[in-house]
């Protein structure tokens, strides 16, 4: 088994901030200000506001699901909800076998930290895609925060 350092930087929202997490398209769209190839999670309390709760983000890993756990580790305390967005290729067409596994992987992760990772965006430099979305079209998207897995 190798051993690799995965350093995690982020941000913590002041206490009285009104950035809604809700309005994740913004981020998505905005995920390479971080740097390329990196994995950034919002962190949120799972309430009606979607109210954000701070921001972590490292490179990129293979798997994802790694730089995922670090992120948990780093700022994952007292969060309800995350949503991550990764800086990969981006694929069109019904959701693959590879995304749906990853989408359910990572939540399951995630729910080891007591967080419920509501989507997964893979964004590129072209096109982003919410897995949550090409998974389970017919939900409705925030509202599955509040519901758990």
């Amino acid at each position: 088994m190798h051993q690799h350092t995965i350093v995690v930087d982020g941000y913590v929202a002041a206490k009285d901030a009104e950035i809604d997490l809700r309005e994740v398209w913004a981020y998505a769209l905005d995920q390479r200000a971080f740097g390329p190839r990196r994995l950034l999670v919002a962190f949120a309390f799972a309430d009606a506001a979607g109210r954000l709760r701070g921001l972590a983000y490292t490179a990129r890993t293979d798997p994802p699901e790694l730089a995922l756990e670090a992120c948990l580790r780093y700022l994952g305390e007292g969060a309800e909800a995350a949503i991550a967005f990764c800086d990969e290729p981006v694929t069109a067409g019904p959701p693959s076998p590879a995304i749906i596994a990853r989408l359910y992987t990572a939540r399951a992760l995630a729910a080891t930290f007591g967080v419920y990772l509501v989507d997964w965006f893979a964004c590129d430099d072209l096109q982003l895609r919410s897995f949550q979305l090409a998974v389970h079209p017919d939900e409705e998207w925030w509202a599955i925060a509040a519901r758990g897995s």
